[in-house]
């Protein structure tokens, strides 16, 4: 194994350590900020557009966090079948999760599940979550649809409205984004929502909007994104939208810095942080094929070394944020390719054959198959 490897398989175990450290304490509820902090030892009582209720573990009666400030709830109580799901999600074993998950909603009464009144709605939610792994858009976008029937004032609506512009987005249909970006603007006056809301509905006008240039679309996110400092997880989108555009207009050094900077903080979420790295990646891939066609082999190997990294980190860390996962498996094994070595051909070609197998009739899966032929 290579140093960068070690130093990446290194950082890896100290995440899963320090994951395994700070599990939340046995029979509780954990609630993560979108601002870092955590709210920890509790039982969650209900999630709607405007708050999530708790009961501490010390102490009587209940408290309120507001739902703008909750970047993800951890429940560790939980129906039989919400709980059997879980452990197939975390496995892979997606049919089998959307299958439990499926289950539980089918076995409710008309009066719902009293010992756990978040429950319904979390299960519809998750059922967006397993379709979009799966890449299945349209019963994601089915899913977003019977959350907002069944759960309207659920604090799940708006993420999952956001993941279903998002997608519509990443498969081209901007005339479908738009529309659903109007609906969810319609959605944020009714309902009263946060700012964090209004924001994030911003951002995705200022990314479906026709007849924009670049540059006038970069200004106006980077505007957005010092406006909405106080809310890391809406400026971190808005500063990888930067980037992406950057990028796209071969603006590579702009791009990097936008991508460095997400990197770097601790509030964004995956999908986000799957595309920083991957547009890092892309950044260092591309500076590197110009060190090497200027005939610096040893500064073109350091940074080809470098976006390996960036590009693997979305390959075990983000495996999930299938929209990144191909691009980054793919320029990872050129990665390797490229830096040479005695296992260069074995280490790459586990990567391209992981991108045949598993996103055939892709444009990366076509370039790994070519790209594989190499070695």
């Amino acid at each position: 194994m290579d140093s960068t490897m070690q130093r990446l398989s290194s950082a890896l175990s100290v995440a899963v350590l320090a994951f395994a450290v700070a599990s939340p304490a046995a029979g509780f509820d954990r609630i993560y900020k979108s601002d870092g902090s955590i709210i920890d030892g509790v039982t969650v009582v209900s999630e709607t557009l405007q708050k999530v209720t708790y009961k501490p573990e010390k102490g009587r009666g209940e408290k309120e966090v507001r739902s703008d400030e909750v970047l993800r709830v951890e429940f560790v109580n939980r129906p039989e079948d919400i709980s059997a799901a879980e452990v197939d999600a975390s496995d892979q074993a997606l049919l089998g999760a959307i299958s439990g998950y499926q289950n539980y909603l089918g076995g409710l009464s008309e009066r719902g599940d009293r010992k756990f009144p978040w429950a319904a709605a979390y299960a519809r939610f998750r059922l967006v979550e397993m379709h979009e792994r799966r890449n299945s858009i349209p019963d994601m976008v089915a899913a977003v649809d019977e959350l907002l029937t069944a759960h309207p004032d659920s604090r799940y609506v708006p993420i999952a409205v956001i993941k279903k512009i998002e997608a519509q987005l990443i498969t081209g249909d901007k005339a479908a984004a738009r529309a659903t970006v109007e609906a969810f603007g319609a959605l944020v006056t009714e309902k009263g929502l946060s700012q964090r809301s209004q924001y994030e509905r911003d951002v995705r006008v200022i990314l479906t909007k026709a007849g924009q240039t670049a540059a006038v679309a970069e200004a106006a996110l980077q505007k957005l994104a010092s406006d909405a400092a106080v809310y890391p997880t809406v400026a971190n989108r808005a500063d990888v939208a930067t980037g992406e555009s950057l990028l796209s207009r071969s603006e590579f050094a702009k791009a990097e810095d936008m991508f460095r900077g997400v990197t770097e903080s601790p509030n964004a979420d995956d999908r986000t942080l799957a595309a920083a790295w991957t547009g890092l990646g892309d950044c260092l891939y591309r500076r590197a094929e110009g060190k090497a066609a200027g005939g610096d082999a040893e500064g073109a190997s350091e940074l080809f070394a470098e976006a390996q990294v960036a590009f693997m980190r979305v390959v075990v860390l983000y495996r999930n944020e299938l929209a990144y996962m191909p691009k980054s498996a793919f320029y990872a094994g050129r990665c390797i390719q490229e830096i040479g070595g005695d296992t260069a051909a074995d280490r790459s070609n586990r990567l391209f054959k992981y991108v045949m197998f598993n996103f055939r009739g892709t444009r990366w899966a076509d370039s790994a198959k070519q790209f594989r032929r190499r070695n």
